[in-house]
């Protein structure tokens, strides 16, 4: 069942069928880096943990309809606070695409339709993004979306730029 749809991109539940191009992708070392990529059957129990039951909020299977196969996970899921307490109003947006997929506007095509699902359906008042530093095609799409720099840090081995896009007034 699809949840939403552009142009070229459905996003819907992830499906057993996905199994395959979800492995595929998450094996690929330049799309995992600067992680590391994980053996096979810990993929698998990840992709598993992911089927049941489907989350009403969170990262979507995009599938790229031209193919009619799945391409990786995009969507909004909940921003929570320094104490891991869902914020009100507020989500993280993500875009994880295989690399085949790169440099097609796939990102920014699906990024427009969550900002507009987020804000016009789910009533959110922002939404949060971040990415490492060195990831510089997706600064450049967040840039793109209208995302405005908040800060920059580093923890966990690297250093990250946090974005950040306010509902516009009277929306």
């Amino acid at each position: 069942m699809s949840i939403l749809e552009t142009e070229r991109l459905l996003f819907r539940h992830r499906q057993e069928s996905d199994l395959e191009a979800f492995c595929e992708m998450e094996s690929d070392p330049e799309y995992r880096w600067p992680q590391p990529v994980h053996p096979r059957g810990e993929l698998e129990r990840s992709f598993r943990e992911g089927l049941v039951p489907p989350k009403s909020f969170g990262l979507l299977a995009t599938v790229f309809k031209p193919e009619g196969r799945y391409i990786g996970r995009c969507g909004l899921y909940p921003l929570r606070n320094d104490a891991n307490e869902v914020v009100p109003g507020e989500a993280v947006i993500a875009f994880y695409l295989a690399r085949p997929y790169w440099g097609r506007g796939l990102a920014t095509e699906a990024g427009r339709a969550f900002i507009e699902y987020g804000f016009g359906q789910l009533g959110l008042s922002r939404i949060e993004a971040g990415m490492n530093v060195k990831n510089l095609a997706s600064i450049r799409v967040i840039e793109k979306l209208g995302f405005a720099w908040v800060r920059s840090g580093e923890g966990g081995g690297s250093s990250w730029h946090e974005y950040e896009l306010r509902r516009a007034a009277g929306v």
